[in-house]
């Protein structure tokens, strides 16, 4: 199997179970729901972006595979580059020590899409708990506590389907 292929399972992958979690929530929960098309919104973004990256190395490399010999202008070589790369390489090929672009929201990205999970497993877990205190609070019986344990319940689904 192609790494390409991999990078699109593996991409699916993530996009369904986010997708899955994010309609259990429909209807039910408008705030966890908003949290997990937030993380499926941050989890598209810096999939373009490393698509882009991904576009940019490879045209990049198809350009210098094509070289046999030096060009005869480096400004009508660079022309054929992706124009975010052409200002490094054209200081790439005259000595200076300067590093390509790479992608510059994809490290953010994954930083955010663990705190928006922790954040949505924290006010799943203010949830259950506050729920909990007003369920042991308002019944008398074991029905009424069974039937008031609910919501603490859904608190707790909110918090490991953002964490998830």
């Amino acid at each position: 199997m192609s790494k390409y292929l991999i990078n699109i399972v593996v991409f699916l992958s993530g996009l369904a179970v986010a997708g899955w979690i994010g309609a259990g929530y429909a209807g039910t929960n408008p705030l966890a729901l908003a949290v997990t098309l937030l993380i499926g919104a941050c989890y598209v973004a810096g999939a373009l972006e490393l698509l882009r990256y991904q576009q940019a190395t490879s045209s990049l490399r198809r350009a210098v595979g094509n070289l046999s010999e030096a060009p005869a202008s480096l400004g009508g070589w660079l022309e054929q580059l992706p124009a975010g790369l052409r200002n490094a390489v054209r200081l790439r090929v005259e000595g200076e020590r300067v590093g390509l672009p790479g992608p510059a929201l994809a490290p953010y990205l994954v930083g955010l899409l663990v705190l928006l999970g922790m954040l949505g497993t924290f006010l799943g877990m203010v949830v259950t708990l506050r729920g909990t205190g007003l369920a042991l609070e308002s019944a008398t019986d074991l029905a009424a506590i069974r039937a008031s344990l609910a919501a603490p319940v859904k608190g707790l689904g909110f918090a490991f389907g953002t964490s998830i």
